[in-house]
């Protein structure tokens, strides 16, 4: 969840997933999608198939599309609002993936993402299909009302194309300008005839009804996910007559509004960090005194604030960022869920200390420039359910003062927030706790920053056959991120009327924390995404070491025929030191690359597929120090080899086909440290 209007909100396809499963309260969604698209003319009830209208999965220059995943797409026709079935229309995009067992259970599995405002097929279409849960069962994605890909969507472009301005200005500034921004994009969709009070929780569930009954299912089991639980529990309040089950990941009461408990979730989950660490003699002896150093650098940074140049994801754009003290707390919450945020955040604050800005800058850069969520349809759903609180009844009892401090700011921030963006209450039975006998899993991760474990215990109070699985070393959104938890969603889905056994989660074992001595690679990031001008730089840095290794075939190929032929070398002795040390230094050159590109893809590789730590934090093992020193050493001997380049063309009976070899080698080796350099390998 964030406060903070014009900061950050929800990393790698981990980041993807990561960043998928933090939206929910947060405020601060910087989505880029389209202006408001008028909804096509289609029956009510009806599915309308299309091409799938996401993208699928993205593996560096391979794509696998959503149908070659197995999954079937279109658009459901809804009321707008259910209450007037003749009024207009709005359309839903659903995908379908059928089971791939040969006896498969006729109850699909609906899956419902956060936010509000957050996009389903960013996310479910990639973990959802690898698990034995979709073997058995139909997989039914929905996106929800007003957000990506749904007809309309209710996304603030104001706020998208004046993110690198927002992100520059202190505060206050920042705050009144988002401000101004958001009731712009309230006026542009109110003057597009959206009835912007239609987009709320109870027309959510009605739509999740009309889905079920317009894919004919009979019985049905629905998961959701941060504000998806909410809207679960909305729907087993108002639709619970086909639900055979449901699953509530991250949990939002209805009788607790998550708004004004966000200062103590935020206390409580430092409460967690610290005691991981100092329960445990390595990470205390690697982290001494790790809170007192933590908060001393967010009352330095409040003290003194400074910029940051952060990179735009998708365009490459450096932005500047002003950072404070405050602004950093709300982007290492973000951070926090990450599952393994535990393992991490030590190390956060050891390179924090050592004013090494790199998770903060790329953590940073993806939460505030998401293309993947809808404003609008965040701020109508909270206006409407959560943000009608007096913000004087948020007690600061037992709050770090740096936590306190930023209290009152941010519960104004939501109230003048729904001022500019004024919608229909909710009536007040939505806030009364759900009363229901339908079996409900309710899934928890101890650190998790928003929705805390006593959040699905004040849930759990009023369903009478619910079972309440704390997982002690995950964070926000549990399910589908290990195979024990997989397991206890797939035993509560196959007989949800027996608790399902979920021993297996005592016995896991914590990710080791991240060592002080690993190194930042900010290259992880890019690694992990293998976005195409990644892979385009990466392959030309390729092609440029393999022209200097051409020099290992060339010149011996040079030597033999030389000696058949019985050529020898006319040259001056000065000229022959020159030759024989102007190929050394291009054989040195090529030895020593090809030990770092070895070395540096064994660590990274070791990264990548390791029950490590070491991804999320953006760093490889300190034994990789004496690889990470090769790259200057090649940038001494490109200096060098550039120098001789030169050189040689002013040596008269030099041969010319030798002289324009060695300036390709010469060419070949500052492209290739220029490679390096790009990706930020010259000087780690």
């Amino acid at each position: 969840m964030q406060i903070r209007r014009y900061s950050l909100r929800s990393i790698l396809t981990l980041i993807l997933i990561w960043l998928s499963l933090i939206s929910f309260g947060n405020d601060a969604p910087m989505s880029a999608s389209l202006a408001v698209a008028a909804p096509e003319v289609q029956p009510p009830n009806t599915f309308q198939a299309t091409p799938c209208m996401f993208k699928g999965l993205e593996l560096g220059i391979v794509t696998i599309s959503p149908e070659e995943m197995g999954f079937e797409c279109g658009y459901i026709s809804v009321p707008e609002q259910h209450a007037n079935p003749d009024g207009p229309t709005i359309r839903l995009p659903v995908a379908i993936r059928r089971a791939t067992s040969t006896n498969p259970k006729p109850d699909p599995l609906f899956l419902a993402q956060g936010g509000p405002g957050g996009s389903a097929f960013e996310i479910f279409p990639i973990t959802v299909p690898n698990t034995s849960i979709a073997a058995e069962r139909d997989i039914v994605i929905f996106n929800q009302r007003g957000t990506v890909y749904a007809q309309p969507e209710l996304v603030c472009t104001e706020l998208r194309d004046a993110m690198p301005n927002l992100l520059a200005l202190p505060p206050d500034e920042g705050e009144q300008k988002w401000q101004e921004l958001l009731g712009e994009c309230y006026q542009r969709l109110r003057a597009a005839g959206i009835n912007l009070s239609a987009y709320n929780s109870l027309e959510n569930a009605a739509d999740v009804e009309v889905i079920r009954q317009t894919l004919g299912y009979d019985e049905f089991n629905f998961y959701g996910v941060s504000y998806g639980t909410l809207l679960g529990l909305h729907l087993i309040r108002e639709y619970p007559q086909h639900l055979r089950s449901v699953i509530l990941d991250s949990v939002v009461p209805t009788n607790l509004n998550f708004i004004t408990q966000v200062p103590t979730s935020e206390n409580r989950i430092y409460d967690e960090l610290f005691q991981f660490c100092a329960e445990r003699p390595s990470c205390a002896a690697s982290y001494p005194d790790l809170e007192a150093r933590f908060w001393a650098i967010v009352d330095q940074l409040n003290n003194s604030p400074t910029t940051l140049r952060l990179t735009h994801p998708d365009t490459g754009e450096q932005v500047t960022a002003y950072l404070d003290g405050d602004i950093l707390l709300e982007t290492v919450y973000q951070a926090l869920y990450l599952s393994d945020s535990y393992a991490v955040f030590p190390k956060i604050v050891a390179n924090l200390e050592n004013n090494d800005y790199t998770f903060i800058q790329n953590i940073w850069a993806f939460i505030a420039f998401d293309r993947t969520f809808s404003e609008g349809m965040y701020y109508s759903v909270i206006c409407a359910e959560d943000a009608n609180f007096d913000p004087i009844i948020v007690g600061l009892d037992g709050l770090r003062s740096q936590i306190a401090a930023r209290v009152p700011d941010d519960m104004q921030s939501y109230q003048d927030s729904c001022a500019v963006w004024p919608v229909d209450l909710l009536p007040s039975k939505v806030d009364e706790p759900v009363v229901s006998n339908i079996p409900t899993l309710l899934l928890s991760g101890r650190f998790d920053p928003i929705t805390p474990p006593v959040f699905a215990a004040t849930a759990a109070a009023s369903l009478a056959n619910a079972y309440n699985v704390v997982d002690p070393l995950t964070s926000h959104g549990v399910a589908f991120n290990h195979d024990c938890i997989n397991q206890v969603v797939q035993d509560f889905l196959n007989n949800p009327t027996t608790e399902p056994d979920a021993t297996c989660l005592t016995t896991q074992i914590p990710i080791t924390v991240v060592p002080p001595n690993a190194i930042t690679l900010p290259l992880l990031a890019r690694v992990a995404e293998l976005d195409r001008p990644f892979l385009t730089e990466t392959a030309i840095g390729g092609l440029l070491l393999a022209g200097v290794l051409s020099a290992f075939v060339i010149w011996p190929i040079i030597l033999v025929v030389n000696i058949i032929l019985g050529k020898k070398l006319t040259f001056t002795t000065r000229q022959k030191w020159l030759h024989w040390s102007s190929r050394l230094l291009i054989l040195v050159f090529g030895l020593l690359a090809v030990i770092f590109v070895a070395g540096l893809v064994g660590f990274v590789m070791y990264v990548l597929f390791s029950e490590s730590s070491y991804l999320s934090a953006f760093t490889i093992p300190g034994t990789a120090r004496p690889i990470l020193l090769i790259p200057p050493l090649l940038l001494l001997l490109t200096i060098s080899i550039v120098g001789i380049a030169g050189f040689i063309w002013h040596q008269k009976n030099w041969p010319r086909w030798d002289k324009v070899y060695y300036t390709f080698l010469a060419i070949c080796a500052l492209g290739y440290v220029i490679m390096l350099s790009i990706h930020g390998l010259l000087f780690v």
